[in-house]
């Protein structure tokens, strides 16, 4: 093989550890207690809260953010958050990628989801019984 194949194999590699790298970070997250949010929410209270970060730059965030709304306009308990305009909040979630649904249940973070989502999982999420 040649250099030049060496060289693609060695980028491809590293994207994939890369990707593999914010993958387990976000991971890391679940179990732990959910840092509050800047807006006051109430964040210790019982039940389930979906957090949305997002990015207007961000192609899969552009399709994912009307399911979003139409989520929180039929449950109420969804944060949608633009990490351009809340970079705090973002680095309090360590969210790496856009979009990262973070499911926040009695004050602990229940699960981390990277990458689009359905409708129907968010709302099974949100109406999942702990």
């Amino acid at each position: 093989m040649s250099w030049i194949g060496w060289v693609i194999m060695l980028l491809a590699g590293s994207m994939v550890l890369f990707q593999l790298y914010i993958y387990l970070q976000s991971k890391r997250l679940v179990g732990k207690a959910a840092p509050p949010l800047d807006d006051g929410d109430g964040q210790g209270e019982r039940g389930a809260k979906l957090i949305y970060f997002h990015s207007p730059n961000c192609g899969p965030c552009r399709k994912m953010t009307p399911l979003i709304e139409e989520l929180a306009s039929d449950h109420g308990n969804v944060v949608s958050v633009d990490v351009s305009q809340d970079l705090d909040t973002a680095r309090k979630y360590q969210v790496r990628a856009t979009p990262t649904t973070v499911l926040v249940r009695d004050g602990r973070v229940s699960q981390v989801l990277l990458g689009f989502q359905s409708l129907q999982k968010l709302q099974g999420l949100l109406s999942a019984e702990v």
